[in-house]
């Protein structure tokens, strides 16, 4: 007699419809890799040692190493994608789980085996560091904007971000289009962003104020959501009474401060966007030194010659 067949992932899910927020499944346990209706999904709230998401309805599977962490989106964001991200993904959650996974993946990166780099890792290693120190200097700009007037953010810096990924995309587009491929919708996009970069540029109080609305909005609306699921659920809140109830009173300040103190609110925002900027920046230099350390060892083994200590 043969083996019994592997088992869906789906079939380990039912705890999910009764109270459990979130379940674990070895992926040596279920049939890989994951084949439809499940399917991936680039957009998540970021989540520390996820190497993949994917989606099914309402089921949410992020991928790690061994294992498979589905939880229960009250809203499929296909069918529901205002309401998922008021529910699902609040901006107060979502600034948390950036900030933990970063610290996460940072400590990470210190303790990978450095055997198990990929090929080209002498490239790689300098573009990580030339990419983390730009990241550094983008994060330490945005912390002393925050310190003092982060007006020029929106002023300058982002309008100038948008125009140079514009230009990116205008010259990915006319290498397409001369190596005969169809570079239209990179060269449109390209334009687009050129074109709204320089927008904001010129406009930037007008969109600074739709960005406050957006925030207020989102965040009372992701604020309402959740203390009414606390009122109305109590003990049997998936995420957990406390938890929800925190990122619902966070979410609430959040928005009341569009109102309230809005200079202050964008002092807040940049300052947070400073400190992911710094975390993004030192963990890709760390992961460029840990690449070009892996390169002399690789180096090493190949020819028989120990690494340089510059190496």
């Amino acid at each position: 007699m043969g083996e019994p067949p592997v088992p869906p992932l789906i079939d380990f899910l039912s705890p999910l419809h009764h109270g459990v927020w979130e379940v674990t499944v070895p992926k040596r346990d279920v049939t890989e890799p994951l084949i439809p209706p499940w399917k991936p999904s680039p957009v998540n709230v970021p989540s520390p040692g996820t190497i993949a998401s994917y989606r099914n309805g309402q089921y949410h599977a992020h991928e790690t190493g061994d294992d498979y962490r589905v939880h229960l989106d009250r809203y499929d964001p296909k069918s529901h994608p205002v309401m998922h991200l008021v529910s699902d993904a609040p901006l107060a959650l979502m600034l948390v789980e950036t900030m933990v996974t970063l610290v996460v993946t940072a400590k990470d990166a210190r303790s990978r085996d450095p055997a198990a780099r990929l090929l080209d890792l002498r490239i790689s290693a300098w573009m990580r560091l030339a990419l983390g120190g730009l990241v550094l200097a983008l994060g330490t700009v945005m912390l002393l904007l925050a310190l003092g007037t982060p007006g020029i953010l929106f002023r300058a810096i982002i309008p100038a971000l948008v125009v140079a990924a514009g230009l990116l995309m205008l010259a990915n587009g006319g290498r397409l289009h001369v190596g005969g491929g169809s570079g239209t919708r990179q060269i449109t996009g390209g334009l687009a962003l050129v074109a709204g970069g320089m927008l904001m540029s010129r406009f930037w109080q007008f969109y600074l104020v739709l960005i406050l609305v957006l925030l207020a909005t989102w965040s009372l609306s992701s604020a309402a959501v959740m203390l009414y699921s606390v009122v109305r659920e109590r003990g049997r809140v998936p995420q957990g009474l406390v938890f929800t109830t925190v990122i619902g009173l966070a979410s609430l300040l959040l928005g009341a401060m569009v109102f309230t103190n809005p200079t202050r609110l964008i002092g807040v925002l940049v300052l947070l966007l400073a400190v992911i900027a710094l975390l993004v920046g030192a963990l890709l230099v760390v992961d460029g030194i840990g690449m070009r350390h892996a390169s002399g060892l690789i180096g090493a083994e190949e020819t028989g010659v120990p690494p340089s200590a510059g190496a």
